[in-house]
């Protein structure tokens, strides 16, 4: 049975071999290959007044990527700069030629995308137009003819960086070539919200930079005191994870990514509060469409050992993505879902643990038209007739296995919990990839009430106490509708109850 000092002492172990403790250790800007010529070409394009076009993507990392590039020209009141996010189902991912086109600049700096754009880097040299790309995505074995800044290229201290913290490193590389006393510490919140929304190991330079994030949350920007208002004046990694990045990641997946740079780019909280609103709306239609899809999807599921695939025509491409998340939880294998358009299946993939996604597409290459994205999440584009042999082919391809930190500490009784054992798992918060937050398991205990809650009645909350205990404490069971009769044991985390600030626990399902 678990005491507090064993708990410290298991999260001290997860830890003890972290390189990097504060945001003093973070490597100098020009630590990051190609960062410091990067900085001179942009400084001196600034210094001749060129047009920047900063050139997006639609997603929660790539949107918070250019909103922080933004807020950076605006620091050093550099006027002469745009910015551009593709339209989700017209222009696809990423930089294009037509996009380029319908956006004439001197100098193109990508953010959370380019390192594959092979085309639009050709048609740049060709037009004498400067392209500089930022990304984090893998790269392929030949690399697009532009200056590019990517952690996985450069061997950087942690390779597994978001989109934001590169566009973040080259702003601070900016800053040191410039000279400039400005201060790049709040544009953090945006790195912050980017590292857990794309799923960034929560270890190293991610960890202390997520951590400086959630403290920056008291003094934020009015986007993000607009959130504050709306979430209890409290900003962590799960309402980051469940709350946040599905707002912003709902307008780029409704191909309405303008909402969201209004939202982040707010001038007053006014302002920042009527496009909260309007996220809102869209989040909701978003679940709205996603849940129908999900019905039609159980009678449209082909299966191999390796693979599930779900696949439809009209579905609304914003929500594969999720839905091949729901997909590979349910069956515990890699999953793919698509769409018909225009005579190609489209669509989303998502890895089962442990699998590299990306090999695995490598490896199954022939039968694929295009695809791209990380280890663990990728697009594609297959011919409908090469779908079966896709199917049949697809191996699974297993990635460096590191250690993984056992989520499930241990037994745990419920009369150990109180404000102080809160207070020390929150000491090695934040939680997320790599940095799993401690899950007990409990099988002694009363329950004293039980009842059915939420709009939906989807929720069961429960009254509950230990056997050696006089004490009770809160628990809720979200997405889960139990029978106590049935409740012999459970595992859970434990937070805080919002109203009470007592604590509490959360059973898992």
């Amino acid at each position: 049975m678990l005491n507090y000092q064993r708990i410290k002492a298991i999260l001290q172990e997860r830890i003890k071999a972290q390189n990097f403790t504060s945001l003093k250790d973070l490597p100098h800007p020009f630590a990051l290959q190609n960062n410091q010529e990067v900085a001179q070409v942009i400084t001196q394009a600034m210094q001749e007044n060129k047009h920047i076009l900063i050139a997006g993507d639609y997603d929660a990392d790539g949107i918070l990527a250019t909103a922080l590039m933004a807020h950076f020209f605006n620091l050093l009141q550099y006027k002469n700069f745009s910015y551009a996010i593709p339209h989700r189902f017209k222009e696809g991912y990423g930089i294009s030629i037509d996009m380029i086109k319908n956006n004439p600049a001197d100098v193109i700096i990508t953010v959370d995308n380019g390192i594959t754009a092979f085309e639009p880097a050709l048609y740049c040299k060709e037009n004498n137009i400067t392209l500089i790309i930022t990304d984090h995505h893998t790269p392929k074995e030949e690399l697009p003819d532009a200056l590019i800044v990517n952690p996985k290229v450069s061997h950087f201290a942690q390779e597994n960086i978001s989109g934001a913290f590169v566009a973040w490193y080259v702003c601070a590389g900016i800053k040191a070539t410039l000279k400039a006393n400005i201060d790049l510490a709040p544009l953090l919140e945006f790195v912050g919200i980017s590292i857990v929304s794309d799923v960034m190991p929560i270890t190293e330079l991610n960890r202390i930079v997520l951590k400086k994030a959630l403290n920056l949350f008291k003094t934020p920007h009015f986007a993000f005191s607009a959130l504050l208002k709306q979430k209890h004046n409290n900003i962590n990694e799960q309402c980051i994870g469940f709350y946040i990045a599905p707002l912003l990641n709902a307008s780029g997946r409704m191909g309405e990514t303008q909402y969201a740079m209004d939202f982040l780019l707010s001038t007053d909280l006014q302002e920042a509060q009527k496009y909260y609103l309007v996220l809102e709306n869209l989040n909701k239609q978003r679940k709205e469409i996603q849940k129908q899809i999900e019905e039609e999807m159980k009678h449209n599921l082909l299966h191999s050992n390796d693979c599930v695939i779900a696949y439809g025509k009209n579905w609304h491409e914003g929500v594969l993505g999720i839905l091949a998340g729901k997909l590979c939880e349910k069956f515990q294998k890699s999953a793919f879902v698509f769409t018909e358009k225009n005579g190609v299946l489209q669509g989303s993939a998502r890895a089962a643990q442990g699998v590299d996604l990306l090999q695995s597409l490598y490896n199954s290459s022939k039968y694929i038209c295009e695809f791209g994205g990380h280890t663990k999440a990728a697009g594609i584009k297959i011919l409908p007739q090469e779908l079966e042999n896709f199917l049949n082919h697809f191996q699974a391809i297993e990635g460096i296995q590191e250690e993984e930190e056992n989520q499930i500490l241990g037994s745990l009784s419920l009369d150990c919990i109180d404000y102080e054992l809160f207070s020390l798992i929150r000491d090695f918060a934040p939680y997320g990839e790599e940095n799993p937050e401690p899950i007990f398991i409990c099988n002694d205990f009363f329950i004293e009430d039980c009842k059915i809650v939420g709009k939906e009645k989807n929720h069961t909350q429960l009254c509950l106490r230990g056997k050696n205990g006089k004490k009770t404490i809160k628990a809720m069971a979200f997405f889960q509708t139990l029978n106590p009769q049935d409740l012999k044991e459970f595992t859970f985390s434990i937070t805080l109850d919002g109203n009470t600030k007592i604590p509490m626990i959360h059973l898992k399902s």
